[in-house]
Parts: C-alpha cells; sequence; structure tokens
C-alpha cells in the first residue's frame, strides 16, 4: 500500500462527505422550490448553519464508528452489514438531530426523518466495499476517495433529480 489509511480515517471522511452533500441536496431542493423573495436571504443563512453543523457532527461521529468498526475484515458478512445498518441510525440520528436542531429545535426531528434513510442506505454500500477494499484494517487512499465521495455524491445527485419528490 503505497498511502494507507485506517478505518477510522475512512469513515472520518466518509461521515464528513455525507454529512454535507445529502443535507446540501435537500436544502438546495428547498430553496429551488420556494422561489425568490425577502426570506430567501434568512432561509440561506439557516440551511447553511444547519449543513455545517451537519457536516462536522458526521465526521465526528462516522470517527467514532470507524473506530468501533476496527478490522472490518475481522466481521463476516452478515454480521457486518446488520452492523452496518445499525451504524447508519446512529450516525443518521445523531447527525441529523444536531443539524436539526439548529433549525428553530424542532426541526431535529425533521433532520432525524431526512438523515436516517439515506444513511441506512449509505453505510452498508460504504462498509461492504470498505471492507473488499480493505487490508487488515486499512484501505489505500486512492480507493478511499471514490468511495468516501462518490456515495455522498451519488444520494445527493439523486435527492436533486427530477424523479424524486
Amino acid at each position: 500500500m503505497l498511502e494507507p489509511r485506517t478505518t477510522d480515517e475512512a469513515y472520518t471522511w466518509f461521515g464528513t462527505f455525507l454529512g454535507l452533500l445529502p443535507p446540501f441536496a435537500i436544502f438546495a431542493r428547498i430553496l429551488l422550490h420556494t422561489g425568490e423573495g425577502a426570506d430567501a436571504l434568512g432561509w440561506t443563512l439557516l440551511f447553511v448553519t444547519m449543513n455545517a453543523v451537519c457536516c462536522l457532527v458526521g465526521r465526528k461521529f462516522g470517527a467514532y464508528l470507524g473506530r468501533r468498526m476496527g478490522d472490518p475484515r475481522a466481521w463476516s458478512w452478515p454480521v457486518l452489514v446488520l452492523c452496518s445498518l445499525l451504524m447508519g441510525v446512529a450516525w443518521g440520528v445523531v447527525s441529523g438531530g444536531a443539524g436539526g436542531l439548529v433549525g428553530f429545535g424542532v426541526g431535529a426531528i425533521v433532520g432525524i426523518f431526512c438523515a436516517v434513510p439515506v444513511a441506512l442506505v449509505a453505510f452498508p454500500f460504504f462498509a461492504v466495499l470498505h471492507r473488499a477494499l480493505s487490508h487488515g484494517g486499512m484501505i489505500e487512499e486512492r480507493q478511499l476517495w471514490p468511495l468516501a465521495l462518490g456515495i455522498p455524491f451519488n444520494i445527493a445527485a439523486l435527492i436533486l433529480s427530477r424523479g424524486i419528490y
């Protein structure tokens, strides 16, 4: 391996991008549908703040989950998939709730309902592909970036596509 990255580094970057791109897509979708007006700047500032919180909390909690994961090859495939689903729920509750909490407190519930489905899809994909590409708990950096950035980017693209909503 030329530039190996640990599992917690991999999940840190994955949590960062998962907390950044899909919420950004949701907020952009909302702003595009509400149109222009005097309140657009206020909503934009609120959404940027919520997005920043989702990104930072997603990063920190992703690192925590990566440390808990350890060497993914030590887990059997069924256990890995089940645990990644549970990790996705936990990540969605924590990061979506924290980001939504900025939105008048009540937004925490909405944030959880938006983040959990995204994480339920993203975490098993990432966990399975990360396990397949890792060796001894390490993944090469050139293999990490397409996973950590590509999965959240594709989810964001699906959110922004015309077929959803």
